[in-house]
């Protein structure tokens, strides 16, 4: 591997360890509020970084190989938990909004999920090649089924994130409001990082763009968890 792919490696590797850390810390929160969307939101954000889990794990290997993960199973770690992870999400999103529509949503990302994921492994094992293909044991270029699912899972995120941060901005509830401005934060910055991580990057961008993800992360946490010292500084409680 060259410096580049180095780089690219570890970085992934650290924003992977970060997005683990912050999805269980909050769902951890579901132990001691038993709201289940804790839970699933931070199942979720774990889920938005499969891409990249398999990035990390490739390089993990291919310091001891310098091949990395074959590619069916790269393409099988980095995309076939994305119809869960949107499904998750839309059910946490539907306990909050639109609860009395909960199965109609969960159903149709059920039916959409499931055929996706039986052209994903049909493709796998008779077509890969429409999958992606691998360029390095950490660079992969995505066939336009996986593209157009990816984008799609990515784009319901988002803007169901924007609407549950905007209907938590207007509660009464002045930690649900700055929640609501942390959510609005979080979405605009991982999705400036991740449209800037399909570009080819020189090692210095590439440095800049896993920041902007990393720091996604961070403003997550800080919505759900919203650690004492954010309620002090933007709340003024003590």
């Amino acid at each position: 591997m060259n410096l580049l792919q180095i780089v690219n490696g570890l970085s992934s590797l650290i924003l992977v360890v970060i997005f683990i850390v912050v999805g269980i810390s909050i769902a951890l929160k579901y132990k001691k509020t038993k709201e289940r969307m804790y839970l699933f939101f931070g199942i979720t954000w774990i889920g938005v970084v499969e891409a990249y889990i398999a990035v990390s794990i490739s390089f993990i290997v291919a310091l001891f190989n310098n091949d990395g993960l074959p590619e069916p199973i790269y393409f099988l770690v980095g995309i076939s938990f994305y119809p869960v992870s949107t499904l998750i999400w839309i059910t946490a999103f539907t306990d909050i909004i639109y609860k009395k529509a909960q199965k109609i949503f969960q159903l149709i990302f059920i039916i959409i999920g499931t055929v996706f994921e039986i052209i994903f492994f049909s493709l796998l094992f008779t077509a890969p090649s429409l999958i992606g293909t691998l360029l390095s044991p950490v660079d992969s270029e995505y066939g336009l089924v996986v593209r157009i699912y990816i984008y799609f899972s990515l784009v319901v995120i988002f803007f169901t994130g924007i609407i549950f941060a905007i209907y938590s901005i207007k509660s009464n509830n002045p930690e649900y409001r700055l929640r609501g401005i942390f959510i609005i934060i979080t979405l605009i910055t991982f999705v400036i990082g991740a449209i800037l991580d399909t570009l080819e990057l020189d090692l210095i961008f590439l440095t800049l763009v896993r920041l902007i993800m990393i720091s996604s992360a961070v403003e997550f946490y800080i919505a759900f968890v919203m650690p004492k010292w954010v309620k002090k500084l933007f709340l003024k409680e003590s």
